[in-house]
């Protein structure tokens, strides 16, 4: 039986009694506690090899079978919530106890029940039938591991190890009467196995014996010790020399877009009709994922606006120039995937011919089955027409092109896959790949000078990191920004594209980047695009190397991983 509060959304505890239906009838339990949000699985007639748990007020991590004893359990409470379960068919047991949990045993109705209030760490029960009993509060229960002895996916209790203490837990085995264990520690910790051997006495910790003793039930224990001169040192990404270029080069009315794809079609294979026509989709052109860039050619100064209706996810934003000269946008809405705004031409510098209007639509992905046709939606431009005379057929527009991630659906970067990259100027040239130099046309700046006006601007830093080959440890970019800042920023390291920051949305500023992305031992390269999609500019107050913790740990995290991350080659052809 699952148990939760009615209401999921107090954070107020309960405590109540639970009727459950077992193979000897219904049996009320007295005294089960939910926290607030709490859920508990109160389990019945659970097998335990020979022995069968009649029912469980705690919940069951998991249990093993082994040659000296019949049976190990493992339970686990909140801290000071009350357990309680009973044996089948079985009454009159006597047990020992190790630890501080208040645990005792009832006679009712000729049944034999064992109740307990869930001290802080681990009580250890040796019950008189040959089970013995592990009550764990639940920080504790997420430090117990049950590692395997095959490798068949389908476990049998008999072939697993019994591990409390360690951070992690890998691999286990029993190797010439010792055992040894592969996993991560996060400081100095009591490290406790239930091996179920005769003869084995010592633990062997990542290659390093430890000082083992065996306790009175049969488990053995030792000391891993601490790591904390271990701690390495980050490089502060603040400091490091940026460059810098701009990532916008498109809103000049004259860039070269004769390679980029023409919006020609009539019709589409979406569920949605466009707004106007030609069909602006972007999936229709062959680009599906990223940033897309659009140009409307048009003649004349008639046109006081432009109406653009677009679509690119949730929260999602796009901005337009006119000419060179910035005419708006959406800064983005958390419950819009769509959104039409009426662009005023006011102030901006028309031609009688070769007018240019720019649209950068920025792209959160595709909607899910709940949302109109799900990942039929298009994304990028669903219509637009010049005002105020433009119609569904005849827009005003002469001509629209459209450009997106380097290659389209072609996948030119297999290793780091078709999600990686979308249609900003930097990203199809690769910029924000290892190995590319900038040339002398990029001056020296960070973002955290930002740029000064709406625009998209592009960063580029080098870094070395050199962490002990005996650490593991996670690491992440963390990004912040001045309160009111419209922007959307990107990052990649290595290449890959691995956090989008939208500051005037939110919520995450945390971005982990795991090894193989990020080279812990070795060079690394970051690039990051700011995209300022107002008037007053936009620039970063925060960009922080940060570790999530500092793990030893048997696994060589510094090895050369360069093959996953492939160097820049020239991609002019997709500018």
């Amino acid at each position: 039986m699952v148990v939760q509060q009615e209401n999921t959304r107090s954070t107020k505890p309960i405590t109540f009694s639970a009727t459950l239906q077992t193979s000897e009838g219904s049996i009320a339990v007295p005294n089960v506690t939910l926290d607030g949000r709490q859920s508990k699985i109160l389990a019945t007639d659970y097998r335990l090899g020979g022995h069968t748990i009649l029912y469980s007020s705690a919940d069951i991590l998991t249990f093993g079978l082994f040659e000296n004893h019949s049976a190990v359990l493992v339970l686990y409470l909140k801290e000071g919530q009350t357990g309680q379960f009973s044996f089948k068919g079985q009454t009159d047991l006597t047990y020992k106890v190790f630890g501080e949990s208040s645990f005792k045993g009832i006679q009712e109705g000729g049944r034999q029940s064992f109740a307990w209030t869930q001290a802080s760490g681990a009580t250890v029960v040796q019950f008189s039938n040959g089970v013995l009993a592990y009550l764990l509060d639940q920080p504790t229960a997420w430090r117990f591991w049950a590692p395997v002895k095959t490798d068949n996916p389908v476990v049998n209790p008999r072939d697993q190890f019994l591990v409390l203490g360690p951070y992690l837990v890998r691999s286990a085995g029993v190797s010439d009467g010792k055992f040894t264990i592969s996993g991560d520690s996060d400081g100095e910790a009591t490290v406790e196995a239930f091996v179920g051997l005769a003869g084995v006495e010592t633990i062997v910790w990542n290659g390093k014996i430890l000082e083992t003793e065996k306790t009175s039930y049969g488990a053995i224990r030792g000391i891993i010790p601490g790591i904390k001169s271990l701690a390495p040192s980050l490089p502060i990404l603040a400091n490091l020399v940026w460059k810098s270029a701009d990532s916008l080069p498109e809103i000049d009315p004259v860039y070269d877009d004769s390679r980029w794809r023409v919006c020609n079609k009539t019709s589409s294979l979406s569920p949605t009709a466009p707004t106007t026509f030609p069909v602006l989709f972007s999936s229709d052109y062959g680009y599906y994922v990223g940033t897309k860039i659009y140009r409307g050619h048009f003649d004349g100064t008639a046109a006081t606006g432009a109406e653009i209706t677009s679509s690119g996810g949730l929260a999602f934003g796009w901005n337009a120039w006119l000419n060179g000269q910035f005419v708006g946008g959406h800064i983005g809405d958390k419950d819009s995937n769509t959104t039409r705004v009426s662009l005023s031409f006011r102030g901006a510098k028309m031609s009688s011919s070769g007018n240019i209007l720019t649209v950068v639509v920025d792209y959160h992905g595709h909607d899910q089955a709940s949302t109109g046709n799900g990942i039929n939606n298009p994304r990028g431009i669903l219509g637009a027409r010049l005002l105020p005379s433009g119609t569904v057929r005849q827009t005003g527009f002469r001509e629209w092109k459209i450009q997106g991630n380097a290659g389209g659906s072609g996948n030119i970067d297999p290793v780091r896959g078709p999600m990686n990259e979308g249609g900003l100027y930097a990203e199809r040239l690769g910029w924000h790949l290892p190995g590319f130099t900038p040339d002398k046309k990029w001056t020296t700046s960070s973002p955290l000078n930002g740029i000064r006006g709406p625009g998209i601007q592009f960063y580029l830093a080098n870094f070395t990191l050199n962490i002990d080959s005996g650490l593991d440890v996670p690491l992440g970019i963390e990004l912040s920004a001045p309160k009111g800042t419209q922007a959307r920023v990107m990052f990649w390291i290595n290449g890959y594209q691995y956090g989008k920051f939208v500051p005037h949305i939110g919520p995450q500023t945390r971005f982990p980047v795991p090894p193989g992305i990020i080279n812990n031992r070795g060079s690394n390269t970051i690039g990051l695009s700011l995209w300022a999609q107002s008037g007053a500019g936009a620039r970063l107050d925060g960009v922080k190397l940060l570790s999530y913790g500092v793990y030893q740990t048997d696994v060589d995290f510094g090895k050369d991983l360069s093959y996953l991350q492939p160097l820049w080659s020239n991609r002019d052809e997709y500018a």
